[in-house]
Formats: structure tokens, C-alpha cells, sequence
């Protein structure tokens, strides 16, 4: 039970109505080039959840098994359609073009590659969502940057901050 787990240091929960008025606000102002959407470190999976809910084709990728099984539960229970990975949100392609900072401590290259798995990869998302730990929203950044598709967008949750949206050019 993930009750029993240890607490996370640093850890602070997004604000998910935030992230649901965001993804409405995307959709009905026509910003997204499709409807394929990707949380980058789907957590619990709820905005990948409020993104299906919303009509999107929406998947979440998480590193930790615990939480995709978790996330699994949910949609069955809640009968939401979101297909949910175990893996890193990082392609395999190249590493080349990012500078991984290795005092980055909640993303990783060394787990299986999600993208093989889905029959996807990175540049087929339309819409990204993700929820950096402090100080790591520069590199999910350089990720999309990379690899994500001209015209494609990046929604981040920033905390006290709020969300911020980027489009790739």
C-alpha cells in the first residue's frame, strides 16, 4: 500500500483543477495541433485522466511501477480510457543534443524505452504535460525541445508559479 511508503522529500502536489482549467483552456482556443497527449512523469496519472476525460487520445509515462499500477487502478475504477507506461519519457534516439545535468535526481535514461513500447514516438504527442521537481524545468524543456514536434506544445505545472505553456517553433 503507498500509504506505508516513506514521505518525499520536496515533494508538493500539482494543483490538478489548475491543470484541468489549463487543458480546457488549450482545447476550446484550438492551440493543440491534435489530440494526442503525454504526461512526462504521469505520478498518479491524473491530469493524464482529465486529459482523456477532456476527449484526448492520452497516455502517462512514469518511472516507478508502484505508481503506474496505481494509475491502472484508477482508470478502470473511474472506467476512463488512458493507457499508462513503466519506463523513462527520455527517447532513445540520442542524448547527444541534452546536457543531463546527473544532479538530476528524479529522471532517468537507464529504464526500458517507452516510446518501442507504445509504437509512438515523442514527435506524434501533440500536447506534453509535466510536473518537474524544482529546478528541473530547463531539461524537460531541452527534452521537448528535442524531440517533440514542431508545433507541439508543453504545459508545466511550476508550483506557486502556476503553469506555463510553451509551443515548439
Amino acid at each position: 500500500m503507498l500509504r506505508d511508503q516513506e514521505v518525499i522529500e520536496n515533494f508538493v502536489t500539482c494543483d490538478f483543477a489548475l491543470a484541468d482549467h489549463a487543458l480546457q483552456w488549450i482545447l476550446e482556443n484550438h492551440l493543440s495541433t491534435g489530440q494526442r497527449f503525454c504526461e512526462l512523469g504521469s505520478g498518479f496519472g491524473v491530469v493524464t485522466l482529465l486529459a482523456s476525460l477532456a476527449g484526448m487520445e492520452a497516455i502517462g509515462i512514469e518511472i516507478e511501477q508502484v505508481l503506474v499500477d496505481e494509475c491502472i487502478d484508477l482508470s478502470e475504477r473511474l472506467a476512463i480510457e488512458a493507457e499508462f507506461y513503466c519506463g523513462s519519457f527520455i527517447p532513445r534516439n540520442s542524448l547527444e543534443g541534452i546536457e543531463f545535468d546527473r544532479d538530476i535526481k528524479n529522471v532517468s535514461t537507464e529504464e526500458g524505452d517507452v516510446y518501442r513500447e507504445v509504437g509512438l514516438s515523442m514527435s506524434d504527442f501533440d500536447l506534453f504535460f509535466a510536473f518537474p521537481w524544482p529546478g528541473e524545468h530547463v531539461f524537460f524543456e531541452q527534452v521537448f525541445d528535442e524531440w517533440a514536434a514542431v508545433g507541439s506544445l508543453l504545459l508545466t505545472y511550476r508550483g506557486r508559479d502556476g503553469m506555463h505553456l510553451i509551443r515548439k517553433v
